[in-house]
């Protein structure tokens, strides 16, 4: 009943939400790791950059179909 209330409040599934937080949390800690990386180094991150938005999908995205390779 609990979840139901909550749903109804945020509008989408209590699943649905608790993973845009951890996303949200995941994004905020690589990029503090960045941060830090260029504090400390003062060189250029791109890869890192480019590693840190590649590896945050949520998961509902990763549940599509993929196509069995002949």
């Amino acid at each position: 009943m609990m979840n139901k209330v909550l749903e109804n409040m945020l509008g989408k599934s209590v699943e649905q939400r608790f993973e845009e937080i951890e996303v949200e949390e995941v994004r905020a800690k690589r990029q503090a790791e960045i941060d830090a990386q260029i504090k400390n180094k003062g060189k250029s991150v791109e890869g890192v950059i480019e590693t840190s938005e590649r590896s945050v999908v949520p998961s509902t995205i990763l549940e599509s179909p993929i196509p069995n390779p002949r």
